[in-house]
């Protein structure tokens, strides 16, 4: 199946908490983290990443969100 690449603003992210989807979060200083979000509390994004650490990704530091999703 083909897949794309699509951009997730950060006010919608809360969309996908329940999903268990892999998302690549870029921040600044070009870092990727790519992991599933698991909450908001006021400025800073809880997410798990794929070797099961929980990190704490401040919403000011993270340029872009992008999700894969299938392809139509």
């Amino acid at each position: 199946m083909a897949k794309r690449l699509v951009r997730v603003l950060p006010e919608k992210i809360a969309d996908y908490f329940q999903g268990g989807q892999y998302f690549s979060f870029v921040s600044h200083d070009a870092t990727v983290t790519l992991a599933t979000p698991l909450g908001l509390k006021s400025d800073t994004l809880k997410v798990k990443n794929t070797k099961g650490h929980i990190l704490h990704l401040p919403l000011a530091q993270l340029d872009e969100i992008w999700a894969e999703e299938k392809a139509e």
